[in-house]
């Protein structure tokens, strides 16, 4: 779980750089009791963000799996202000833009992608959709990931 953490967090670094961004970071919906939890960042001041509440229809990471879409906070998209209060990710890094994008496993909404900046900006077109693809990258790794864990082989140890 560790080597996949840190592939996500590689990634996350990269996204970062392309949409000149703060903060990137990815919740999932944990499978033992459903509760969703930050779990990958990168540019976070500390780690504070795993120990963040994430509530279903609360804040722009909260909106996004129950709307099932993409969201956008920035200039051009000035109404997701109390989707920014409401986010503990964003007052904590005190982020004032930020997409968000599902993450769809098998077609469900089991994580969300955040990229947000501490400053008042606009996001491109292209920005969304390259957040969007990178999206979609994570949720194919999940799904793949998933799949080998169905298909994996318990053999019993030779004595």
């Amino acid at each position: 779980m560790e080597l996949a953490r840190e592939a996500v967090e590689k990634e996350l670094s990269v996204l970062r750089e392309l949409l000149e961004v703060d903060v990137a970071a990815v919740s999932w919906k944990r499978a033992r009791d459903r509760q969703w939890e930050w779990w990958a960042a990168s540019g976070c001041r500390d780690e504070r963000f795993r120990s963040l509440s994430i509530r279903i229809g609360r804040g722009i990471e909260g909106a996004v799996p129950r709307i099932g879409r993409s969201l956008i906070i920035d200039k051009e998209h000035p109404n997701g202000g109390k989707q920014r209060e409401e986010s503990a990710l964003m007052h904590v890094e005190q982020l004032v833009s930020a997409i968000a994008c599902p993450i769809l496993v098998k077609d469900v909404p089991e994580g969300v992608l955040l990229a947000g900046a501490r400053e008042e900006r606009s996001f491109s077109k292209e920005q969304l959709q390259r957040t969007q693809l990178a999206a979609a990258m994570l949720g194919q790794w999940a799904e793949e990931a998933e799949s080998e864990a169905e298909n994996a082989v318990v053999r019993a140890p030779d004595n």
